[in-house]
C-alpha cells in the first residue's frame, strides 16, 4: 500500500518530443570533427531515443489495459451469456441436412470449422498465457512499483539538484525521458495490480468457453468427416457399379474388362484410405499445434515468473503445476518414412496420370497389349479381336480411372503437406517442451518447494498426523483392488510366474551344481575362468525368487485403477529390485561361498559384510517405499509426519550401517585414507538428504535419493566385477606358470639333461601374483566402463547444473576500456576444479596406460618410454592448468603479466630451481642418461632410478637412494657406462718375480682369459708385459665383458684361475720384501725376516751362533750378522719396501698384483 500511494502521488512527467530529439541528433551527427562534448551529447540523444521507444510502448500498453479494464464487465457478461448458450451435452448436427449437401459443400464446411478451430486455439493459448501471468502478477507488480518509485525519486533529485549550467540540454532530456518512462511503468503496474482479480475471472470464463466450444467443433468436424468419407465411398462404389451395370453387365466376365475394373476399385479404395489418413493427420496437426502454442506461451512467461518470484515457495508450486501439464510428446518415428513413401507413390501416380492423357493410345499400348501377352505368352496382341462394345466400355472405365487418379493426386498433395507440417510441429514441440521441462526441473531442483520444518510445523503435526491416519487412502487402494483386473492385462506376468515355478522346481539341482563348482576351485586341471561367472549366475537364480514374486505383485497393482494403487505398485517394483540385488550379494557372501572360495576373502570379513548388508537392506526398505509412493502419487511429504518420520529413520539407519560397512574393510585390508574418507562421505549422503527435506527441498531430496540408491547398486556391481576379473587373471597366470614348467621339463628331457628331470608341481592360486600390467589395464577399463554407466544414471540431473551459471561469484574487469566485465559464476569455479582434478588424474594414469597398452609392445628402450610418459604428464598438467585458469576467467592477456613477473623471479631467487627444471627437460629430450643407466658422477657410482622435473634419483651399489639435481648431469662431468654400448674393458695387473718364465706367464694369462665364458671373443683379450721393476715384471691383462654386472664376476674368476695356474707351473709372484736389523748394546746385530711358513723348512740347532729365532705362527726369524761390520752396527735398522704396480680395473675388484 505504501508503494501504491507513493506512485500515485508522482506527478506526470513531460517527456521530450521525439521529433525534437531526432532533429538535434541529425544536426550533431552532421559535424565533421566532433569534440568530446559533442560525442557525449550524441550518445545522450541516442539513449534518449531508445528510452522514448520504451516509453511509447509502455504508454500503448497502459492505454490498452485501461480499455480492457473498462470493457471487462461487459465482456464478462457477454462471455457468460455465450457460455450459457452452449448445450450442456453435445448435440449432433442434423444428418438429413448434411446428407442433402454435396461432397464439395461438406469440404467447405470442414474447412470453415478448421479455420474456426485454429482461431479458437489461438485465443485459448492467449487466455492460458494471461492466466499464467496472473499467478505471479502480485509479486512482479510490487517489484516493478518499488523500482519505479526508487528510480523516480533518484531522477527527480538529479533534476532538482543540477541547474542549467551543470546539466546540458541533452542530459536533461535523457533524465526527463527516463522519468516519464518510470512514471508510466509504475502506473501500468498499479493498474495491473488493481485489475488482476477482475481480469483473471474474465480469463477463466473465457478459457471455459473456448475449451467447450473447441470440444463441440471437434465433434462436429468428426461427424462431417465421417459423412464425407461415406459419401466418397458411395460415389466410388456407384461409379464402379455403373460401369458394370446395364449394357456392360455382359462384359463382367471378360478378363480384360475385369482387370481394368479391379484396378479402378483398388484406386477407389486407395482414395478412401488416403482421405481418412488426411483427416487423421489434420486432427493430429491441430492437437500438436495446440500443444505447441500452449508450451510456447508458457516458455515466454516462464522467465518473467522466475525473475519475479525467484526462490519462493510460490514459484515451486507454479513450476510443479506447469510440469504436470506439460504434454507427453509422442513423436511418430514412422512419419519420415511415410512422407518418403507418399512422394514415391505420387511419383508413380503422376506417371499413370501422364499415360491417361491419351486414353485411346493408353488402351492400345498398355491395356490390350498386357492382356494379350497374358493370354498368349510370347505372341503379339491382336487388337482387331476386341469388339467395339468392349472398347467403349474400357474407355469409360479409363475415364473413371483418370478422374480417380486426379482426385488421388490431389489427396496425396494434401496429405503430404499436412504430414510435413505435422512433422515440423512435432519436432518444434519436442524442442520447446524439452527446453521448458529442463528449465522447470532446473528451477525445482534448486528452489525450496516447501517451508522448512520449524516450530509452526511441529504445532501443526498432530493435526496433519490425524489427517494422514484417516482410512481414505487405503479405501482408495481397496476400491481399486475391488474393481478387479482384466485378464488380458495380466499376461505380462506369465513369463515371470513360469520362471519362478521353474527356479523353485530346480532349486536342489542348482545347489548341487553350485557345490560342484565350489569343489573344483583351486584344482589346476578343473578350475577355469568361467567357474566364477557360472557360480554367480547360479547364486542369482537362488536369490531372485522372492524378488520375482514381489515384482509380480507390484506389476499387478500397477494395472489397477487409482493413483495410489499405481504408486504402491511402482514402489513394490523398486523394492523388488533392491530385494533381488541385496539377496544376490548376501548369497555370494555365505560361508564357503563365492567370496571365500573364489575371491579368497577372509571368512570373518565375509561374515561381517553379510551382517551389515542385512541391516542396510532393512534400512533401505522404508526409504524406497516412502520416496516412491510420494513421487508417483505427487503427494506433499512435509504434510505427512508419519511418512516423514519413517523416512528419516531409514535415512539415519542407512548412514550408520553404511559407515560400519566401510569401516569393516580396515582391519582386514589396512587403512587407505583417501578411500576411507570417500566411503564415509558416501555414507553421510542419506543424512544430507534428510537435512534437505528439513530445509524444504523435498523435490531435490527425492530426486537424489533414487539416484543414490542406484549408485549403491553400481558400486556393488563394480566390486563384484573387479573381483571376478582379478580371479580370472590369477587363474590365467597360474595356468601359464604350469605350462611354462611343463615346457621346461620337456626341454630337459629332449636335451638329455643329466640327473633327474625337474619335478613339476602345481603352482598355488595366488591373487597377489597377478601381472601388474594386466591388472592395471583391466582396472582402467572397468573404471571407464562404470564411469560411463554412472554418467548415464546421473545424466538427466547434470542438466540442472546450468542453474549455477546464474550464480555470479565475482566479476573480472575487461582489459580493454569500455568492454563489459566478465562474470565468473559458481559453475565456472566447479568446472575449473573438475578440470584440474581430471588433469591430475590423467597425468597420473594416462601415461601408465600408454606405457602398458602401446609403448610396452614397441621395441623401445626403458629410457625412451619413460621420457615419453614423463613429457606426456607435463603436457597434460600444463594444459589442465591453462584450462583451469581459462575457466576462472584468467585469459592469456591477463596471464602474460604473471608470466613476466615469474620470469623476473626466476632470474633472481628461483634461478637454481629453474636451471634444474630446464636441465630436466634437456635430459628428457637429449637423453644423456636414461632409466637403468649406470653412471659415475664425481665419487658417486649408481644406477638411474627416476628422472623428475627437478632432480634425478640414483640408487648406489649399497642400495641407497641419492637425490641429485638435474643441473649436475648437464654442467658437470658425467660417465655413463651404458649410454650407447654395455661392453666395457677390465684391466687386470699381475707382478711376476725375477727369474720366472715370461713366455709361460704370458701364455697362461691369455689362456685364462680365453677360457672364461664372460670374456668376449671380439674384442679379443690382450696380454702385455709393460713394466720392468726392481721387484717384478708387470703384466697387464685386458679383457672385455658384455655387461657391467660381469666385471666383478670375471675379475674374481680370472684371479682365482691364474693363481692356480701359476702354482701349478711354478711361477712365483713377486711380493714386497723388508729387512729389519736389530742392534744390541753389546754390538751384536740380527736381521729380522718375515716369510711364509714352509713345511719343508728346517730349523738350525738351538744355541748355535748361526741359529735363527722364529715365532710359531708369526714366522719371525732372527739371524745374527757378523760383528766385524761396524758400519751396520752404528746405523738404524733399514726399511726396504716394494710396492706392486697393481690397480683395480673396475673399482671393485681385488689386487691381482704382488703380495
Amino acid at each position: 500500500m505504501v508503494l501504491l500511494c507513493g506512485v500515485s502521488e508522482i506527478a506526470s512527467a513531460a517527456a521530450p518530443e521525439r521529433s525534437n530529439v531526432q532533429s538535434q541528433l541529425e544536426d550533431l551527427q552532421s559535424v565533421e570533427k566532433p569534440d568530446a562534448d559533442t560525442r557525449q551529447r550524441i550518445a545522450d540523444l541516442k539513449e534518449t531515443l531508445t528510452v522514448l521507444d520504451d516509453f511509447s510502448e509502455a504508454t500503448s500498453n497502459l492505454r490498452s489495459l485501461k480499455a480492457e479494464i473498462k470493457s471487462a464487465p461487459a465482456d464478462l457478461v457477454e462471455v457468460q451469456a455465450e457460455l450459457s448458450r452452449l448445450p450442456q451435452e453435445y448435440t449432433a448436427l442434423d444428418e438429413k441436412t448434411l446428407d442433402g449437401e454435396s461432397v464439395d459443400a461438406l469440404d467447405k464446411r470442414m474447412t470453415a470449422i478448421l479455420d474456426e478451430l485454429q482461431a479458437l486455439q489461438d485465443k485459448l493459448a492467449d487466455t492460458n498465457r494471461r492466466l499464467i501471468d496472473a499467478q505471479s502478477l502480485p509479486e512482479r507488480s510490487r517489484s516493478t512499483l518499488a523500482d519505479a518509485q526508487q528510480q523516480v525519486q533518484r531522477l527527480e533529485t538529479q533534476l532538482s539538484s543540477n541547474d542549467d549550467q551543470e546539466l546540458s540540454g541533452t542530459g536533461r532530456d535523457l533524465l526527463e525521458a527516463r522519468l516519464a518512462l518510470a512514471d508510466t511503468r509504475g502506473e501500468l503496474s498499479h493498474a495491473e495490480l488493481n485489475s488482476s482479480s477482475q481480469l483473471r475471472a474474465l480469463a477463466q470464463v473465457r478459457k471455459t468457453f473456448y475449451s467447450r466450444h473447441i470440444e463441440t467443433l471437434e465433434k462436429d468436424l468428426q461427424q462431417i468427416q465421417n459423412l464425407v468419407n461415406d459419401k466418397r465411398r458411395n460415389q466410388s462404389e456407384k461409379t464402379i457399379a455403373d460401369a458394370t451395370s446395364g449394357e456392360n453387365a455382359a462384359l463382367a466376365d471378360n478378363p480384360i474388362f475385369k482387370q481394368v475394373l479391379n484396378r479402378n476399385r483398388e484406386l477407389s479404395s486407395q482414395l478412401l484410405a488416403i482421405t481418412d489418413r488426411v483427416n487423421a493427420v489434420i486432427r493430429d496437426g491441430l492437437e500438436v499445434r495446440t500443444q505447441l502454442d500452449r508450451v510456447t506461451q508458457v516458455e515466454r512467461t516462464m522467465s518473467e515468473q522466475i525473475e519475479a518470484i525467484k526462490g519462493s515457495v510460490l514459484l515451486a508450486r507454479i513450476l510443479r503445476e506447469q510440469q504436470s501439464r506439460l504434454p507427453k510428446v509422442d513423436v511418430r518415428q514412422d512419419l519420415k518414412e511415410e512422407i518418403a513413401d507418399l512422394r514415391l507413390r505420387q511419383f508413380e501416380l503422376n506417371k499413370v496420370r501422364e499415360q491417361l492423357t491419351d486414353i485411346p493410345h493408353y488402351l492400345k499400348s498398355q491395356v490390350l497389349s498386357e492382356s494379350a501377352a497374358l493370354e498368349r505368352p510370347g505372341g503379339n496382341s491382336d487388337n482387331a479381336e476386341v469388339s467395339d462394345e468392349l472398347r467403349q466400355a474400357l474407355i469409360r472405365q479409363l475415364d473413371a480411372r483418370k478422374e480417380l487418379v486426379d482426385k488421388l493426386d490431389k489427396e496425396y498433395d494434401s496429405l503430404l503437406a499436412r504430414a510435413i507440417d505435422l512433422q515440423l510441429n512435432q519436432q518444434q514441440l519436442l524442442e520447446v517442451s524439452g527446453r521448458l521441462r529442463q528449465t522447470i526441473e532446473e528451477q525445482l531442483f534448486w528452489v525450496a518447494n516447501g517451508k522448512p520444518l520449524d516450530l509452526d510445523w511441529l504445532m501443526r503435526s498432530p493435526e496433519m498426523l490425524s489427517e494422514e491416519l484417516k482410512p481414505t487412502v487405503w479405501r482408495a487402494v481397496m476400491a481399486g483392488l475391488s474393481k478387479g483386473f482384466q485378464l488380458t492385462d495380466m499376461w505380462f506376468g506369465l513369463p515371470g510366474l513360469l520362471l519362478l515355478i521353474f527356479i523353485t522346481w530346480k532349486r536342489s539341482r542348482i545347489r548341487a551344481r553350485l557345490a560342484d563348482l565350489h569343489a573344483q576351485i583351486g584344482r589346476l586341471k578343473q578350475d577355469t575362468q568361467l567357474h566364477t561367472p557360472r557360480a554367480i549366475l547360479l547364486n542369482v537364480l537362488l536369490a531372485i525368487p522372492g524378488a520375482l514374486a514381489l515384482a509380480l505383485v507390484g506389476g499387478v497393482l500397477s494395472l489397477g485403477e487409482g493413483i495410489m494403487l499405481w504408486a504402491l505398485g511402482q514402489a513394490l517394483l523398486k523394492l523388488s529390485l533392491a530385494w533381488g540385488i541385496f539377496g544376490i550379494f548376501r548369497r555370494l557372501l555365505v560361508k564357503d561361498g563365492v567370496a571365500e572360495r573364489h575371491f579368497q576373502w577372509p571368512a570373518t570379513y565375509v561374515a561381517e559384510l553379510r551382517r551389515q548388508l542385512w541391516w542396510i537392506g532393512c534400512a533401505l526398505l522404508p526409504v524406497i517405499l516412502v520416496t516412491n509412493i510420494i513421487s508417483e502419487a505427487d503427494l506433499n511429504l512435509l504434510e505427512r509426519p508419519l511418512g516423514l518420520l519413517i523416512l528419516f529413520g531409514g535415512l539415519v539407519a542407512m548412514s550408520v550401517y553404511l559407515s560400519r560397512l566401510i569401516l569393516a574393510h580396515v582391519p582386514f585390508f589396512g587403512l587407505k585414507l583417501f578411500r576411507l574418507i570417500l566411503g564415509l562421505a558416501l555414507a553421510m549422503v542419506p543424512v544430507a538428504l534428510g537435512v534437505l527435506i528439513c530445509l524444504g527441498y523435498e523435490y531435490t531430496a527425492l530426486r537424489l535419493s533414487g539416484r543414490f540408491i542406484t549408485t549403491l547398486y553400481l558400486f556393488g556391481a563394480w566390486i563384484l566385477v573387479e573381483a571376478t576379473v582379478i580371479r580370472g587373471l590369477a587363474v590365467a597366470a597360474r595356468r601359464l606358470a604350469y605350462r611354462r614348467a611343463i615346457a621346461r621339463r620337456r626341454a630337459q628331457v629332449q636335451d638329455g639333461a643329466e640327473g633327474s628331470a625337474e619335478v613339476v608341481e602345481e603352482p598355488p592360486l595366488d591373487m597377489e601374483q597377478v601381472n601388474s600390467q594386466s591388472l592395471r589395464l583391466s582396472k582402467l577399463i572397468l573404471v571407464i566402463s562404470f564411469l560411463f554407466i554412472f554418467y548415464v544414471v546421473w545424466a538427466d540431473l547434470l542438466n540442472v547444473l546450468s542453474y549455477l551459471d546464474s550464480v555470479v561469484v565475482w566479476d573480472i574487469a575487461a582489459s580493454v576500456e569500455g568492454d563489459p566485465a566478465t562474470p565468473i559464476s559458481l559453475a565456472d569455479l566447479i568446472a575449473a576444479m573438475v578440470t584440474l582434478g581430471v588433469a591430475v588424474m590423467m597425468a597420473r594414469n594416462l601415461p601408465g596406460l600408454l606405457e602398458v597398452s602401446i609403448l610396452s609392445r614397441l621395441e623401445l628402450k626403458q629410457g625412451s618410454s619413460y621420457a615419453i610418459t614423463s613429457l606426456l604428464s607435463y603436457v597434460i598438467m600444463a594444459t589442465g592448468f591453462v584450462m583451469t585458469l581459462g575457466s576462472m576467467g584468467v585469459s592469456w592477456d591477463k596471464l602474460q603479466w604473471l608470466v613476466a613477473a615469474l620470469g623476473v623471479g626466476l632470474g633472481f631467487g628461483l634461478q637454481e630451481i629453474f636451471a634444474n627444471f630446464i636441465s630436466g627437460l634437456i635430459i628428457l629430450f637429449e637423453r644423456p642418461v636414461r632409466i637403468g643407466d649406470t653412471i659415475t658422477v664425481g665419487n658417486l657410482h649408481g644406477t638411474i632410478n627416476r628422472i623428475r622435473i627437478r632432480a634425478t634419483t640414483v640408487t648406489d651399489f649399497d642400495r641407497k637412494e641419492i637425490i641429485i639435481p638435474n643441473k649436475v648431469f648437464v654442467t658437470d662431468q658425467l660417465i655413463n657406462w651404458s649410454l650407447s654400448d654395455n661392453v666395457t674393458r677390465v684391466v687386470l695387473n699381475f707382478g711376476v718375480a725375477h727369474g720366472s718364465d715370461l713366455d709361460l706367464a704370458h701364455r697362461l694369462l691369455l689362456q685364462a682369459a680365453q677360457e672364461n665364458k664372460r670374456v668376449l671373443k671380439d674384442p679379443e683379450p690382450l696380454v702385455f708385459c709393460l713394466t720392468y721393476n726392481k721387484d717384478n715384471f708387470g703384466f697387464e691383462l685386458r679383457i672385455y665383458v658384455n655387461d657391467l654386472t660381469d666385471r666383478l664376476y670375471a675379475t674374481d674368476e680370472i684371479n682365482r684361475l691364474i693363481d692356480a695356474r701359476f702354482r701349478e707351473h711354478g711361477i712365483k709372484v713377486a711380493f714386497q720384501q723388508m729387512d729389519v736389523w736389530l742392534h744390541r748394546q753389546d754390538g751384536t746385530e740380527r736381521l729380522v725376516e718375515q716369510r711364509d711358513m714352509m713345511p719343508q723348512m728346517q730349523r738350525p740347532a738351538s744355541g748355535s751362533p748361526e741359529s735363527s729365532e722364529h715365532l710359531e705362527g708369526g714366522a719371525l726369524i732372527a739371524r745374527r750378522k757378523p760383528t766385524n761390520d761396524a758400519l751396520a752396527g752404528r746405523e738404524d735398522a733399514g726399511l726396504r719396501e716394494s710396492t706392486p704396480d697393481a690397480q683395480d680395473g673396475d673399482g671393485g675388484g681385488g689386487d691381482a698384483g704382488g703380495r
